[in-house]
């Protein structure tokens, strides 16, 4: 068929490179993505998110598991759940260029539909690397414009998920084609949902995924989407405010997987703080046990704008607010500093209210692609600078395999020796293997 749109051109590209995105390189690092997600996700099901819904919908018997649970469900309804599981500690992957999550709505849909067919975890593998590949170009074509009143993790996430899904399936380009159309015109997520103490931003994640399965399985039935769905006159760009012209979804897949270049999260909170944390910590010994006069953190306005809470109310602003995030690094237990569950004490409340934020141009002129800071702390009539151009956990930054393997410990909840025990078997695992045998906790 000719190539004449921006979905036509990304579903041409996914079923001409599956067998390369099944190759041991790409493999690996969709094991990584996908352990990731296992560890946030698991450790996310105990929140309110996973748990409101299950309550609400109160699903009916599939053949989908539910993280943390031994219940099976629907995949739809799994998809929903998992994907908002995996966005609820705020500790899921980014893909920076498309200011985006990948890996919560993403594998979520990906894996509650393997485990419907009960393909590989080869398959499965293949599948997400696919669906990261999609969503992560269209993320990067929708931009800051796009990402300032939607959240891309809900809009680009659900054509990755639907990617995912139809590339388990094989389906041809018309069909992959028509999964993407159909997946457009279904995804959502604003951003005022995370500009408050509100708890609803994990159901982006979790509709996009809900919304990947469902325009997968209709595109497979013969439900056709509107081709220029994306760049049409009334298409997702326009519609949301996005200047692009859709150059990166259109070309072809010449360079490496995107899903090597995701950045890991170290930190339980927004990632646009990464850069003035790892900045505050490497300040903290020369700081602490003194009184702080004023604290200068520079980065980029998205940053400003996003996670810009002076005065955080709760544990979801604590997420969103570098000013209480810095004020922690600086004075408080690295290991307890950034859980957003534990209350401020009157010190970091204090020295939070002393945190101003400014916009530097040179950070604002690499933005998105690198997200840095610069944290100036006044002490005593001193001064201390530290310049962090890009955040720990990025692809200049990585997580190696024993940093992400902790933060699987840590993030999934389990007992120590049962997460390493999994973590074990999950790397012994065959591709082969049919993933419904999986234990996954």
């Amino acid at each position: 068929m000719a190539i004449d749109t921006v979905v036509e051109a990304l579903a041409a590209q996914a079923v001409e490179h599956r067998t390369r995105m099944a190759e041991p390189d790409v493999e690996r690092w969709s094991r990584r993505a996908f352990v990731d997600w296992l560890g946030v996700s698991l450790g996310g099901s105990a929140g309110l998110p996973a748990q409101a819904l299950l309550a609400g919908l109160l699903p009916a018997t599939g053949p989908s598991r539910i993280m943390g649970s031994t219940e099976r469900v629907a995949p739809s309804v799994a998809a929903m759940v998992n994907g908002a599981a995996a966005h609820t500690q705020e500790l899921d992957d980014i893909y920076a260029p498309g200011l985006y999550h990948p890996g919560a709505p993403t594998v979520a849909a990906a894996l509650a539909e393997a485990d419907r067919i009960d393909t590989s975890v080869g398959r499965l593998l293949r599948a997400i690397a696919i669906g990261y590949e999609v969503g992560c170009r269209v993320a990067a074509d929708l931009g800051p414009t796009h990402y300032a009143h939607w959240h891309t993790t809900g809009t680009a996430g659900a054509l990755g998920s639907a990617a995912a899904v139809a590339d388990l399936h094989d389906a041809d380009v018309p069909t992959f084609a028509n999964a993407l159309s159909l997946a457009a015109t279904m995804c959502g997520g604003l951003q005022q949902t995370f500009r408050s103490d509100a708890e609803g931003k994990p159901m982006h994640a979790g509709a996009a995924a809900q919304a990947g399965v469902v325009a997968a399985a209709a595109a497979a039935g013969g439900l056709s989407g509107a081709r220029n769905v994306l760049e049409g006159p009334a298409g997702l760009g326009v519609a949301t405010g996005t200047d692009t012209n859709w150059q990166i979804s259109r070309a072809a897949w010449d360079e490496a997987p995107a899903i090597e270049r995701i950045t890991v999260k170290p930190y339980q909170c927004c990632g646009h703080a990464f850069a003035p944390i790892d900045a505050a910590l490497s300040l903290r010994d020369r700081v602490r046990g003194h009184t702080v006069d004023e604290v200068v953190v520079e980065t980029y306005s998205a940053a400003v704008a996003v996670a810009g809470i002076a005065e955080p109310v709760g544990p979801a602003e604590r997420r969103f607010s570098i000013a209480h995030l810095v004020s922690a690094a600086l004075t408080h237990d690295p290991a307890q500093a950034f859980d957003p569950a534990i209350e401020p004490d009157a010190l970091l409340r204090a020295l939070t209210r002393r945190v101003r934020l400014v916009v530097d141009n040179e950070i604002e002129g690499r933005f998105p692609a690198r997200r840095g800071a610069r944290v100036s702390v006044s002490v005593n009539g001193e001064r201390f600078s530290a310049d962090v151009p890009d955040r720990s956990g990025s692809p200049e930054r990585p997580l190696d395999d024993e940093q992400l393997a902790a933060k699987f410990v840590t993030a999934s909840g389990l007992e120590a020796a049962r997460a390493t025990d999994l973590l074990d078997r999950l790397a012994a695992t065959e591709p082969s293997r049919p993933v419904h045998t999986l234990d996954l906790g």
